[in-house]
């Protein structure tokens, strides 16, 4: 009788934990609760989007971070990922004062493909500083027109783009994208962190499209079609064309 009422008691704590902390998940969604979700909607309050801060993500908390996520230029799921997490509350892993915790009982805090995921691959070194400083500059320049040719804030066509971001964090790179791949080490798909060049085949065969890796899946990059903007690697367009990835650093 008491081990069955021990594996009851157990089996409610887990799904209690899981309601509160999405484990394994990619995004906290509307259901989720804890100390995470009640940070997002504090943050969202302060930037004008008004919700209840009760640590519960509502449909009216997922309402307000699709308007957040418009308002940044990056896929409105009204979902928070690492890179929505990070652009709202400037931290790179959920809750980090957590972090000891969460590794003593064994309970992940969510395993999304970004920043978390980026500081449980590799420890934060002075090339991790460098990626976080390429996407920052980055997204400087979100809706800036596409020029072919450009290579200025002005316009940019894609290796344009890249090699100014690049360049002004110390990084020197070549002029066309195919000729950005032969550079750096290259990257596993699983193994994307911030900062790194991803590469995608378009208009010719070969290389002929490059952009910044940001996190979640998604990427920054110069379009024909917006200019610079936020795509994620799993759309149907981006996906079928993608070759391959590269990390550069100086």
């Amino acid at each position: 009788m008491w081990k069955k009422t021990s594996k009851v008691v157990l089996l409610a704590a887990l799904m209690a934990v899981t309601a509160a902390v999405p484990a394994g998940a990619s995004s906290y969604t509307v259901g989720n609760k804890g100390d995470d979700v009640l940070l997002i909607q504090k943050q969202l309050n302060k930037l004008g989007y008004r919700v209840k801060t009760d640590g519960v993500y509502s449909k009216d908390t997922a309402s307000a971070v699709t308007k957040f996520q418009k308002s940044k230029k990056i896929e409105a799921s009204g979902k928070v990922g690492g890179w929505t997490y990070y652009l709202l509350t400037g931290k790179r892993t959920l809750l980090e004062k957590d972090a000891p915790k969460t590794a003593k009982s064994g309970i992940k805090y969510g395993n999304e493909t970004s920043y978390s995921h980026y500081s449980k691959m590799k420890k934060f070194d002075e090339h991790d500083v460098i990626g976080d400083k390429l996407v920052s500059s980055a997204y400087k320049y979100l809706g800036v027109p596409y020029v072919f040719g450009g290579n200025t804030p002005d316009g940019f066509d894609c290796s344009g783009f890249t090699k100014y971001v690049f360049s002004h964090n110390g990084i020197c790179l070549p002029r066309m994208a195919d000729e950005q791949y032969l550079l750096g080490a290259k990257v596993s798909r699983r193994e994307l962190v911030p900062g790194d060049l991803v590469f995608f085949t378009t208009y010719e065969p070969g290389v002929s499209h490059t952009g910044i890796y940001v996190g979640d899946d998604n990427f920054i990059s110069a379009t024909s079609s917006g200019g610079i903007r936020v795509d994620s690697l799993n759309s149907g367009y981006w996906s079928s064309r993608y070759v391959g990835a590269k990390r550069v650093r100086n």
